[in-house]
């Protein structure tokens, strides 16, 4: 499968306006809060200002958001599977802060540290509101510019990623699909029904203003982690698109939560109240950490499916019935004598008058005797 050129170009203009979307409020972050206020709650060391519009998620965002434009804007064959990546979080994030800033109030709170009636406020409510149309115009025009290769005009095939590098990152992908339905599972049997408000809504839990409920993100890279997988066991066209966009999201926000558990001396400890909580959330962390570096160097570079095609040469053509030959000086006619004295025809000389006939010699038929 290959995306249209007026899809693939009409997704990268989305995607541009989905990164200025995030850069914006990223920007916002760094003038209130400073660099350094940003980076201490991106790498958990504080618990963030009031009215925090970001975490380091953001930040994989953006990264995705900009390749997906850059690469559709290409033609890169990779410009599907990261348009995808782009489109789907991108929704995810303006879904969820359309709940859970549009439902927070001071008597319900959603989120631990945030003030309603603020310019910032209002601003995020009202910027998802209309990022949320948009995303599902942009996953509506990728679905409808799915084309089957080869396409009527010469083009060059769909690139697939190599034998072991499909099978790699089907492994590495799987583990992430198999951590991350052990994690939902856990979520349900020790937490109930009593805490899903909190784990796949964000109710009281939200830090930032476009940040996502763990349950909720999960089920988004789920739906992302599972078809890149199994793409690439497949060795599908869409398989390096999909797993890089992913390696692009999840590498920088694994690295600075390692990185500020770490500078916390927390990076080795285990909740004493819920240790299978912190097991699991620590293979996930190494997951996403050094898969991400495994998906990125194995899927760079990939092979195409099939030689590159060409519509076939069409036939030499003939002068048909009615052909009128170019202007300029014409030949006469086959049937037509040339001009002049004719020259005498060459032949056997005829023999005189009165003379008998003669029997033919050689030839064809029975011998003369």
């Amino acid at each position: 499968m290959a995306l249209a050129k007026g899809a693939r170009i009409t997704g990268g203009v989305f995607c541009l306006l989905f990164f200025f979307f995030t850069l914006t409020w990223i920007v916002v972050d760094l003038s209130t809060f400073g660099p350094d206020g940003v980076w201490e709650y991106w790498t958990l060391q504080s618990p963030g200002g009031v009215n925090q519009v970001t975490n380091s998620l953001h930040f994989g965002l953006a990264l995705v958001q900009l390749a997906a434009a850059l690469t559709a804007f290409a033609g890169q064959r990779v410009a599907g599977g990261l348009l995808a990546v782009a489109t789907t979080l991108t929704f995810g994030t303006a879904m969820q802060a359309l709940v859970s800033v549009g439902n927070h109030t001071s008597d319900d709170r959603w989120f631990r540290h945030a003030e309603t009636g603020t310019s910032t406020f209002d601003g995020v409510f009202l910027s998802s509101l209309g990022l949320f149309p948009l995303t599902l115009i942009a996953g509506v025009v990728l679905l409808a510019g799915m084309r089957s290769w080869p396409s009527r005009k010469p083009s060059d095939p769909p690139v697939r990623p190599a034998k072991t590098a499909g099978v790699v990152a089907g492994l590495v992908l799987g583990a992430m699909v198999l951590i991350n339905l052990v994690w939902q599972g856990y979520m349900l049997v020790e937490g109930g029904s009593e805490f899903f408000d909190l784990f796949y809504l964000g109710k009281g839990a939200l830090g930032a203003l476009l940040g996502l409920s763990s349950g909720w993100v999960s089920l988004l890279f789920l739906a992302l982690t599972a078809p890149a997988a199994l793409n690439s066991l497949l060795r599908g066209s869409a398989a390096r698109g999909l797993a890089i966009g992913l390696a692009v999201v999840l590498l920088p926000s694994a690295l600075m939560s390692v990185l500020g558990m770490a500078l916390n001396g927390t990076l080795f400890e285990l909740s004493g109240d819920v240790p299978g909580m912190s097991i699991i959330n620590h293979i996930q962390m190494a997951l996403d950490l050094f898969g991400s570096v495994v998906l990125l160097a194995v899927m760079g570079r990939g092979e195409p499916v099939a030689p590159a095609w060409y519509p076939p040469s069409q036939a030499p053509q003939f002068a048909a019935p009615g052909f009128v030959p170019p202007g300029g000086p014409q030949a006469a006619p086959f049937w037509q004598p040339p001009a002049g004295p004719v020259p005498p025809v060459s032949g056997p000389p005829m023999p005189p008058p009165g003379t008998p006939p003669q029997p033919p010699q050689g030839g064809f038929g029975p011998p003369q005797y």
